[in-house]
């Protein structure tokens, strides 16, 4: 077995110890907070978590451990050869490519926390202020997250920007399909109507799950 071979695992290994230090404090908060509902005897909170909110902290969760992760491993070339490209320490890098991957790691980052912040705004009973001030704050950190997409664009390669496009055409034409077919079935009152933090929660699981396969076939992912 080479010095590569004997990597992977340990490279498998420090990614779930990362992943796990990044997650546990979000579960601890949650955890605590649903655990003193539940002692109180007032399951209202609990029970008022819908669906769409309960996938949606799963999507957000999982976008800023990933954002998290690349980030970490961006902070120095062994860790970038290692975690990211999967090859030995030593090797010289892409500086471009690291601070791309800095760059989709704070898109992915932000957007985690975008998908995390609503839901929990919503049950937090916050009055009309204190919504409005989490509104003002998301439309912000939105703002920069596009900034930071367009630099993305800007800069990326021909194999990355076709990632992007193909992701965005396939959603497109999936979800535009899903659409209107739930809508007619709605007009003729087939199916219940659904809100919009639901379909906002589809549309973001649907992108992630096919940017993920694309980006798997283009080599983008390591297998």
């Amino acid at each position: 077995m080479n010095d590569h071979d004997a990597a992977v695992p340990r490279n498998l290994i420090r990614r779930i110890l990362i992943s796990v230090i990044i997650a546990a404090p979000i579960g601890a908060v949650a955890g605590y907070f649903v655990g003193r509902a539940l002692k109180k005897g007032n399951f209202g909170p609990v029970v008022d978590w819908s669906l769409a909110d309960l996938f949606s902290m799963m999507i957000g969760l999982m976008l800023l451990t990933s954002g998290l992760f690349v980030a970490w491993a961006a902070t120095s070339s062994r860790r970038w050869n290692e975690m990211v490209e999967k090859q030995p320490g030593d090797a010289p890098i892409d500086p471009s490519a690291v601070r791309q991957g800095r760059r989709s790691a704070a898109v992915a980052a932000i957007a985690g926390a975008l998908m995390l912040v609503p839901p929990f705004a919503a049950h937090a009973g916050l009055g009309a202020d204190g919504r409005w001030l989490v509104a003002a704050s998301m439309a912000l950190v939105l703002a920069l997250q596009s900034w930071i997409n367009w630099q993305l664009w800007r800069d990326g390669d021909e194999l990355s920007r076709a990632v992007i496009a193909q992701t965005g055409a396939v959603c497109f034409w999936a979800l535009q399909l899903a659409l209107f077919v739930w809508a007619a079935l709605t007009r003729l009152d087939l199916v219940a109507e659904v809100d919009s933090w639901t379909l906002m929660t589809v549309m973001m699981g649907t992108y992630l799950g096919v940017s993920m396969i694309i980006s798997f076939r283009r080599g983008l992912t390591p297998g």
